[in-house]
C-alpha cells in the first residue's frame, strides 16, 4: 500500500502541469453549469495569461515588426474605412460624399474586430496543422515527434490560440464604445453653418438628405446622447 502511494506520489509530482491544469478546467466547467459565467471567464483569463507567457516575447516582436506595420496600415485600415464608410452610410441613410472624418473614427473600432477576426483565423489555422502533425506522427520516430513537440513552431501554435480568449475584454470595451464612438465620427462632419437651420455656438448640423438633417447639441451629453433628426421644409428655405 505504501508503495502504491508512493508511486502515486510520484506521478502527481511528474505530470504536476497536467494535473492542474485538468483541474482547473474542470473547474471552469463546473462553473459554467452552475452558470457562473463570469468567474469561469476569469480563471479561464489567468490560465490563458499563464499559456501564452512562454511565446509573449515572439507576440510583441511580430506586432512590431515593419510588416505587421504596414499590413495594419495599407491592408486593415484600407478595409476599415470602407467598412465604415458603408455602414454609416447605410445604417444613418446619408450619402457618402457628405462623410469625410466619420469614416476614419469609425475605423478605429472596427480595425480592432478585423484583428481579432483574422487571430482567430490563425488559430484556427496552427491548430489545424498541430492535429495534422498528430495524425502524421504515426509514421514518424520517437526521435523525430520529440523534436517536433520542442519545436519553436509547435510550442507557439499550440499556445497561440489563448490570445483570442485574452482580447475578448479588449472586444466586449469595442462594442460597448461602438454607439460612442459613431455619435462622436457624425459630430465631426457636423458643421456650424448650414441650411439646416440658423447658427447657432452650441448646435451644430449634418445633413442626410435633401429633406432632412442631425443637429448636434453641444453640450457635455452630445456623444451620450442620439442627435435630433429635423425636417428640413423646402418652402422655409425658399
Amino acid at each position: 500500500m505504501k508503495k502504491i502511494f508512493t508511486l502515486t506520489l510520484n506521478w502527481l509530482f511528474e505530470k504536476k502541469y497536467n494535473v492542474i491544469t485538468f483541474i482547473a478546467y474542470t473547474i471552469i466547467a463546473a462553473l459554467l453549469l452552475k452558470q457562473h459565467i463570469y468567474s469561469a471567464f476569469v480563471l479561464m483569463f489567468l490560465i490563458s495569461l499563464k499559456e501564452i507567457y512562454p511565446i509573449s516575447k515572439k507576440l510583441i516582436i511580430i506586432a512590431k515588426s515593419a510588416f505587421m506595420i504596414k499590413f495594419y496600415n495599407i491592408f486593415i485600415w484600407f478595409i476599415s474605412y470602407i467598412i465604415s464608410l458603408k455602414i454609416l452610410s447605410y445604417s444613418i441613410g446619408i450619402s457618402e460624399d457628405k462623410l469625410k472624418f466619420a469614416p476614419l473614427i469609425m475605423a478605429v473600432p472596427v480595425s480592432i474586430i478585423l484583428v481579432y477576426i483574422l487571430i482567430a483565423l490563425l488559430s484556427l489555422f496552427l491548430l489545424l496543422s498541430i492535429q495534422v502533425l498528430a495524425q502524421l506522427s504515426f509514421f514518424m520516430t520517437t526521435n523525430l515527434k520529440n523534436r517536433i513537440t520542442k519545436s519553436g513552431y509547435y510550442i507557439f501554435a499550440n499556445r497561440f490560440y489563448f490570445l483570442m480568449i485574452l482580447l475578448i475584454p479588449f472586444l466586449m470595451g469595442v462594442a460597448y464604445i461602438s454607439p460612442y464612438f459613431i455619435r462622436l465620427a457624425l459630430l465631426a462632419d457636423s458643421t456650424f453653418i448650414s441650411d439646416c437651420g440658423e447658427k447657432e455656438k452650441n448646435r451644430s448640423y449634418l445633413r442626410i438628405d435633401d429633406k432632412s438633417c442631425l443637429a448636434f447639441d453641444l453640450n457635455w451629453s452630445v456623444v451620450t446622447e442620439t442627435p435630433k433628426k429635423i425636417i428640413i421644409d423646402e418652402k422655409d428655405k425658399h
